[in-house]
C-alpha cells in the first residue's frame, strides 16, 4: 500500500512505495530528502465477546472525557481539517504552530488575488479575451480606418484651400476624426476594466458612436497635458532648446521623455475613470502616490504595451523613414499650388472690381508645381498595416490592465461610493473651523517662502535657458491670476456684485477681503497663502530679469529709442524676398 509523505521544505505531498518505509527519498517538487515513515493506522476498537450491560454502560459514561482521536481539528478555531493540511482553510494558522503565518495575514487582509498572480496570469487570460472578441478587434481596425482616412483627407483639403469658410470647415473636420481615435482607445479601456472589476469576462455589445469618441479623445489629451505639465515644464523645454539650436536628435528625445510619467502612470488613472468618482485619477500628487506603491504592476503592463505595440511602432517608423521626404516634397508642393492658386484669384477678383490700389501677391503668374499621387501609396499600405496591428493591441492591453485593476485594486483607493451631501446651516458654516491657522501667520509664512524661492531664482537665471525662465514666470503669473479669481468668487458669494466689481478693478481690495476670510475659512487660507507667496516669489523674478538682461527697465528703453521717430526703417523700403518654389 502506498505511503504518503510531506515535505518539511516546500509542503508538497506525494506518495511512495511502502518498500521505502524507514528510508530517505527526494521531493519531486524541490528534491530535499524526505524521511518515509510508515502512517498511523487508527486503532479499531475491540469488540467484547461478551456484550456489555447497557447499564453500567451509561453509569460509568463520562462525555467530557469522549476524545475522536482519529479526528485532526485546527487547534485555534476546532475547524475539521485533513490529514495532509499544512494551513487550516476556515482560519489560515499553521496547523503545527497555531499561529498564522505573516504571507497569509497579508494575504488576508488584502481581501483579494494576490499581485504576484497578475504577472503570470496576465499572458494567457489577455489572449483568451481576445480570442473571445475577435469582433470587436475587427471594428477597432475599421473605425481606426476610417478615422485616419477621413482625416488625412481633411488634412489635404485644409491646405488645398486657400479661402478661410472651406479650411475651416475640413479643419474641424480633421479635428473631430483625429479625436475618434485616442476617443475609442479611452473608450475601450474604461470598458474592459469596468467589466473586469465586475469579475465579468464576456464584454456586451459596445457600439461607436463617433461624436462620443471625439469628445472623449479631447478628455484623453487633456489629461495627457495635464500630467505632463510638470515634466514637460522642464525637460520639454530644454528639448525645444536643444531643437533650436540644431541638436533635433537631443532634443526630441528630452520631449519624449517628458511624456514617460504620463505613461506609467496611464494604467493606474484608467480604473479610477470607471468609478462614480474619478476625482483620483485627474490629481497627479494622488495617482503619484498610488504609483509608488504600485510600481512594479505599473512597469509590467508598460512593458506589456510596448512589446505588443511594437509591429504598430515598426510600420510607423517605415513610414517616416521610406516615406518622409516625398510625403514632404508632396504636401509642400500642395501648400504652394494653393499659395499661387490664392494670388491668382484675388488678382482676377481685383480686376473684375476695378481695385485701384490692389498690391499684387508675391505667388501672381506661378506655374502650380505637379503632384506625384504615388508617393502615397507605400504610406498608405504601411497605414492600414499598422492600423491592423493596433487593433487587436489595444484589447489585448485593455485586458492586462482589467487584470491590474483586479489585482490591485485594495492598493488602488478606488472611490465606488459618494459620500453622503450633509446640509449645513448658514451659521455653523460662518462659525469656521477652529483649526484654522491664524492669518498673520499664513501671510508671514506666504512672505518668507516667496522670497525664499525668489532668491533661488535670482541665483540660478543666468544658467537657464531663456524659454525656461518666461515659462516659469509664465506660470507664476497664472497663479497668481488664479487666486484672484477664486478671490473674486468668494467675494461675490459672501458680499455681492456690487463688492466683486470693486475687487476686480482694485485688487488690493480684493486682497485685503481675501485675507479676512481667511480668518474663518481654511481653505481661503491657502488660497491667500499661495497668493501672497507667488506676489513675493513674481516681484523678485520681474527683479531678476532685469538685472540679467532679460528685460529692460522703461528708463533703459527711453534711453534706446531713436532721435527721430519719423525716420524711415532701412528694412521695410527693400523688396520682399522671393519665396522658394518646390
Amino acid at each position: 500500500m502506498p505511503i504518503k509523505v510531506r515535505c518539511k521544505e516546500c509542503n508538497t505531498s506525494f506518495s511512495v512505495r511502502d518498500e521505502a518505509e524507514g528510508k530517505k527519498v527526494r521531493c519531486k517538487e524541490c528534491g530535499a530528502p524526505v524521511k518515509v515513515t510508515a502512517a498511523k493506522q487508527s486503532k479499531k476498537r475491540s469488540r467484547s465477546s461478551k456484550p456489555a450491560d447497557t447499564d453500567d454502560f451509561l453509569a460509568t459514561l463520562d462525555i467530557d472525557k469522549l476524545e475522536d482521536k482519529a479526528a485532526k481539528i485546527c487547534p485555534r478555531c476546532g475547524h475539521d481539517v485533513d490529514e495532509d493540511d499544512v494551513e487550516c482553510s476556515n482560519c489560515g494558522v499553521d496547523l503545527s504552530t497555531g499561529r498564522m503565518s505573516e504571507a497569509t495575514r497579508r494575504k488576508r487582509k488584502r481581501k483579494g488575488p494576490a499581485v504576484e498572480e497578475f504577472y503570470s496570469k496576465s499572458w494567457g487570460d489577455a489572449y483568451t479575451f481576445l480570442k473571445n472578441h475577435k469582433g470587436l478587434a475587427i471594428k477597432t481596425f475599421l473605425y481606426s480606418s476610417i478615422a485616419s482616412t477621413l482625416f488625412f483627407c481633411a488634412i489635404f483639403m485644409v491646405m488645398w484651400c486657400h479661402r478661410t469658410p472651406p479650411r475651416a470647415f475640413w479643419g474641424f473636420i480633421a479635428f473631430v476624426s483625429i479625436m475618434a481615435i485616442p476617443g475609442w482607445i479611452w473608450f475601450i479601456q474604461t470598458e474592459v476594466v469596468r467589466y473586469a472589476l465586475q469579475k465579468k469576462d464576456k464584454l456586451k455589445r459596445i457600439n461607436f458612436d463617433f461624436f462620443l469618441c471625439s469628445a472623449l479623445g479631447m478628455k484623453f489629451i487633456f489629461w495627457v497635458i495635464l500630467f505632463s505639465l510638470p515634466a514637460q515644464a522642464i525637460l520639454g523645454t530644454l528639448g525645444y532648446y536643444f531643437i533650436s539650436n540644431g541638436s533635433t536628435p537631443t532634443g526630441a528625445i528630452l520631449i519624449a521623455a517628458g511624456f514617460i510619467p504620463t505613461f506609467l502612470m496611464f494604467p493606474l488613472a484608467i480604473p479610477h475613470m470607471t468609478m462614480v468618482d474619478s476625482t483620483p485619477g485627474w490629481m497627479i500628487h494622488k495617482l503619484g502616490k498610488i504609483f509608488l506603491n504600485l510600481v512594479k504592476p505599473a512597469m509590467f503592463w508598460c512593458f506589456v504595451f510596448v512589446m505588443t505595440s511594437l509591429p504598430v511602432i515598426g510600420c510607423l517608423a517605415a513610414i517616416g523613414a521610406v516615406s518622409g521626404d516625398d510625403l514632404n516634397t508632396f504636401f509642400s508642393n500642395v501648400r504652394y499650388n494653393s499659395s499661387v492658386a490664392r494670388d491668382n484669384g484675388a488678382k482676377e477678383y481685383a480686376e473684375e472690381n476695378k481695385i485701384k490700389d490692389f498690391v499684387e501677391g508675391p505667388f501672381v503668374g506661378k506655374t502650380p508645381a505637379e503632384l506625384d499621387a504615388k508617393v502615397l501609396i507605400l504610406p498608405s499600405i504601411l497605414w492600414v498595416l499598422a492600423c491592423l496591428f493596433y487593433a487587436p493591441t489595444l484589447i489585448y492591453n485593455a485586458r492586462v490592465n482589467g487584470l491590474l485593476a483586479v489585482h490591485c485594486k485594495p492598493d488602488l483607493n478606488l472611490i465606488t461610493k459618494l459620500s453622503e451631501t450633509k446640509y449645513v446651516s448658514k451659521a455653523d458654516r460662518e462659525k469656521g473651523d477652529d483649526s484654522a491657522t491664524h492669518p498673520l501667520q499664513l501671510a508671514v509664512i506666504g512672505v518668507l517662502g516667496g522670497a525664499g524661492i525668489g532668491t533661488i531664482f535670482y541665483f540660478v537665471t543666468p544658467y537657464l535657458p531663456l524659454l525656461l525662465v518666461w515659462v516659469l514666470f509664465g506660470i507664476s503669473f497664472l497663479t497668481l491670476f488664479v487666486c484672484f479669481i477664486i478671490t473674486l468668487v468668494k467675494l461675490y458669494k459672501i458680499d455681492g456684485p456690487l463688492q466683486c466689481v470693486i475687487g476686480f478693478f482694485v485688487s488690493i481690495y480684493a486682497f485685503g477681503k481675501g485675507w479676512s476670510y481667511a480668518q474663518k475659512d481654511k481653505e481661503m487660507g491657502k488660497t491667500m497663502l499661495i497668493w501672497t507667496l507667488f506676489i513675493v516669489v513674481i516681484n523678485i523674478m520681474a527683479y531678476s530679469m532685469e538685472v540679467h538682461g532679460i528685460i529692460e527697465s522703461e528708463e533703459k528703453q527711453n534711453a534706446a529709442a531713436p532721435e527721430d521717430p519719423d525716420a524711415a526703417d532701412p528694412a521695410m523700403e527693400g523688396e520682399p524676398a522671393e519665396p522658394a518654389t518646390p
